[in-house]
């Protein structure tokens, strides 16, 4: 994968933590929020989200400039992450998942908290997972498609993956997908007697946060309506139903048409692109920093957990 620094790019945020929030596996803290635009700062641009978005639908982007991105709607985003933007003067993107704002649940960010809070290490979790799975009518076909799975390739250009988060993915939406993978997890949590309601009642924001963020001239997008980890493996009527719900409960909820947005775990192909054109979206986002791409739906991003990385470096 060739990556370049110098040339617009959106910087990716999901799971922040403090003493009411969870210090899950990749989420990062109010001070490390604070070195990553310090570090930035010192040699690209951190515009506001409306003026990269104008300079960006208009071609008039610079190399250095950059935007602050934020996915998936998290409650933790709104309270660790935006006063520290506002500390700074600065406003982002927040593309949101729109089923979870008007008060339904995701498995997506319900199993990720679950494999937190119940397990000693994201190993421990990965181990139970593996053995369910072998003990589930599902063994055979894992199995099977594992035999092939190169995990090098997979996930390539994603370098922060450990070769388990890997495998744990490519099992997840590969080898069970949807239906399959949910039994799996639903079969490990029953034995926990979980209160879905009371357990996720910190895990998202409300549609009076996205109002608010609206209300401060931050930009909100389309992150779909349900979040599949694999979207670009739905039917294009499937994908058209996800990016159309989003659109209408966004454009309701704010009384203003979504513009931009960002692909789910980057999972997108031609027919995606089609139905965000269609929806006259002007501006989308790619997860990764991969080159080689000219579609403004598919501006670059680096992941924050690259980024700690080069500070650390």
């Amino acid at each position: 994968m060739t990556v370049a620094y110098d040339r617009p790019h959106g910087l990716m945020f999901h799971h922040f933590y403090d003493e009411q929030h969870i210090k899950g596996q990749g989420a990062i803290s109010q001070e490390d929020l604070i070195r990553i635009i310090e570090f930035y700062q010192q040699d690209h641009s951190i515009l506001t989200a409306m003026e990269w978005f104008d300079r960006a639908k208009h071609g008039r982007l610079h190399k250095n400039d950059i935007c602050l991105t934020f996915d998936d709607a998290l409650l933790c985003q709104y309270e660790v992450a935006l006063p520290v933007l506002e500390h700074y003067g600065l406003t982002a993107f927040w593309f949101i998942y729109s089923s979870v704002v008007t008060g339904g649940i995701e498995n997506l960010e319900i199993y990720r908290k679950f494999r937190t809070v119940y397990f000693e290490s994201i190993e421990e979790f990965y181990q139970i997972f593996f053995q369910t799975v072998d003990q589930s009518p599902y063994q055979k076909t894992v199995e099977t498609l594992l035999k092939n799975f190169s995990v090098d390739d997979y996930l390539k250009n994603f370098p922060f993956y450990s070769n388990e988060d890997r495998r744990f993915r490519y099992v997840r939406d590969i080898a069970l997908g949807v239906e399959a993978y949910n039994d799996i997890l639903e079969t490990m949590m029953q034995k926990q007697n979980i209160d879905m309601d009371e357990f996720s009642n910190d895990l998202w924001m409300k549609d009076q946060h996205v109002l608010e963020l609206h209300s401060k001239n931050h930009m909100i997008g389309l992150h779909s309506h349900t979040h599949p980890t694999a979207l670009a493996a739905l039917p294009k009527e499937a994908q058209r139903n996800e990016y159309t719900s989003n659109f209408n409960t966004l454009n309701q909820l704010l009384n203003s048409a979504p513009q931009a947005m960002s692909h789910p775990c980057n999972s997108y192909s031609t027919e995606t692109i089609d139905i965000l054109k269609e929806l006259e979206i002007k501006v989308g986002f790619r997860s990764n920093m991969e080159e080689n791409y000219s579609s403004h739906l598919e501006f670059p991003r680096e992941d924050h957990a690259n980024i700690m990385e080069r500070i650390a470096a």
